[in-house]
């Protein structure tokens, strides 16, 4: 087990969205496509009149923001997370929507009879389950005959594989990013799928990272759930280690790999 789903550590990082919002905004601003990986996914789901959907992990909502409006007639929807401040969050969102209820859920536990949804959607999340194969399983149980899970996670070769390289440049005892051990992401997520789903496909997004200001990297850094219990003062010279990476015109260019896995339920 790492920080990334260690129980407590997942706890104290979702306690509120302060740090999530700060993840989100920092990719909103200096992700170089545009089009927006919330509006890519949202595109993905294949939501009908009558549809009934639970989304597990949602943080603070933020997909269903702007595109609640968008909705087909008579949908249900169930938001949830393991987190009571962030079910809080949601719940204020939503205290006109009759039609969504928000609920404090443990993917591993899922209180819902057998085939109960239609759609099941686990966005950057699976990787902050203890067994992720016990939340597979109650996921394809809750799911209806043909219903759909939707389950973004990233990729080993972007964003937090960078990281972890110019960690161990710094110093090469630190080696905090070290997505290889994670438990969900494109590499690994079809075989973990493939225990209770036969139909599977994955669809990656495209993007990248600019960004000029080291310090604003740093910060970003330190909402991360793997810092969250460290000390600051022996990260001295960060920035000014990640400036090296600076091209000519002062940019710093970085990876992003993510993606969706659909996995149908025969």
């Amino acid at each position: 087990m790492s920080e990334m789903n260690n129980k407590d550590d997942v706890i104290i990082q979702y306690k509120n969205d302060s740090k999530f919002k700060k993840r989100q905004n920092f990719h909103d601003k200096y992700s170089i496509n545009k089009y927006g990986f919330r509006n890519w996914m949202f595109d993905k789901y294949k939501i009908f009149d009558g549809c009934k959907i639970l989304e597990l992990g949602c943080g603070n909502g933020i997909m269903w923001d702007e595109k609640y409006k968008e909705l087909p007639q008579n949908v249900e929807l169930v938001i949830s997370d393991f987190s009571e401040g962030m079910c809080n969050i949601v719940k204020q969102k939503h205290l006109e929507h009759n039609n969504v209820q928000v609920e404090q859920i443990d993917i591993q536990k899922i209180p819902y009879k057998d085939e109960t949804f239609d759609i099941v959607i686990a966005n950057h999340m699976l990787y902050h389950v203890s067994d992720v194969d016990k939340a597979i399983e109650e996921v394809h149980r809750v799911l209806k005959n043909n219903g759909i899970f939707y389950a973004s996670t990233l990729g080993t070769n972007g964003f937090q594989k960078y990281l972890n390289q110019k960690f161990e440049e710094f110093n090469s005892n630190m080696n905090y990013f070290n997505i290889e051990n994670w438990s969900f992401t494109l590499k690994n997520g079809k075989e973990v799928l493939e225990k209770k789903f036969n139909n599977i496909q994955m669809d990656e997004y495209k993007d990248s990272i600019e960004i000029s200001d080291e310090n604003v990297l740093v910060e970003w850094i330190f909402t991360s759930v793997v810092m969250q219990n460290l000390d600051k003062n022996q990260f001295k010279g960060l920035a000014q280690h990640f400036a090296k990476d600076k091209d000519e015109k002062g940019i710093i260019h970085i990876p992003k790999q993510i993606g969706c896995f659909i996995a149908i339920k025969d």
